[in-house]
């Protein structure tokens, strides 16, 4: 018994211990083709398939689909809807029934897709839509302004800016009504207090502070390393007590509000 113990113990702890997926190809192929995988979902929204699937109980053909929403397909001719279907299916959207060939929504996709379907619609709408005029921005901007449009975009998954008409990020101009306060070297609370003296009374107007997320907001890290290559600013930690709704509220703000994207920015609102 001894012998199998000891045997059992060096084929345990002898052998090298597996890779997390951080250390490996897969991981980097994942970060490469996301973007397919989100197209499809995108597609899929956009063309109504998933509020289709939404009113079937039993499930639908590739060919009833097509015809519900106008969408070409001709049977072993035409396979673009059913790969986009098979697609949503490999990710967990749909699934499939081989004896009636048919699709029906998964839980997953019933419970969490469909509540959120229109926030997924606007990050299509306000960040992937306006993704190939990247090279543009960073062609025809100094690197600092291509930045703060790239943040801007991201903020706009989460927010509304519809209502107002000039923003302004980490500058303090007397002509906006909404001000980001982003890299805040420091001095966060004469920042803020700068802003609610500037932003106007006399109609609807917002601070917005993007609030440091060392953990998982990897694209504002990245941005702000681009932004230190460039200009120069003294990063020091803010007391926590200065993103507190009891620290705007005391200010003069009327309400204050959290939100956190799916990509890790996160924001805090504060509307005079």
């Amino acid at each position: 018994m001894d012998e199998k113990l000891c045997s059992l113990n060096f084929i345990l702890f002898s052998r090298p211990m597996p890779l997390s997926i951080y250390d490996s190809e897969q991981y980097l192929f994942e970060i490469a083709q996301s973007f397919i995988r989100s197209r499809v979902v995108f597609t899929s929204l956009e063309l109504q398939i998933f509020d289709l699937f939404s009113q079937s109980n039993h499930g639908l053909t590739c060919a009833q689909v097509a015809e519900q929403l106008s969408l070409h397909y001709v049977q072993n001719e035409s396979r673009c809807l059913q790969d986009v279907l098979d697609c949503l299916k490999s990710m967990k959207f749909l699934e499939y029934e081989k004896e009636k060939f048919t699709y029906k929504l998964t839980d997953f996709a019933r419970n969490l897709l469909l509540p959120n379907r229109q926030l997924l619609s606007n990050i299509d709408r306000d960040f992937y839509d306006k993704m190939p005029q990247l090279n543009e921005l960073v062609l025809n901007n100094s690197i600092k302004d291509s930045i703060h449009l790239i943040m801007l975009l991201r903020i706009k998954q989460l927010v509304d800016l519809t209502a107002y008409s000039n923003v302004s990020i980490d500058s303090f101009d007397e002509n906006v009504d909404v001000m980001v306060i982003w890299r805040q070297d420091g001095c966060l609370k004469e920042k803020i207090k700068q802003a609610y003296d500037i932003l106007p009374s006399s109609k609807a107007s917002l601070l917005i502070l993007i609030i440091p997320n060392d953990e998982d907001d990897e694209v504002t890290l990245a941005l702000n390393i681009l932004l230190n290559m460039t200009t120069t600013s003294k990063e020091a930690e803010n007391p926590k007590e200065f993103y507190s709704t009891k620290f705007f509220k005391k200010i003069g703000f009327q309400s204050i509000e959290r939100l956190k994207s799916t990509d890790g920015i996160q924001l805090l609102l504060a509307y005079k």
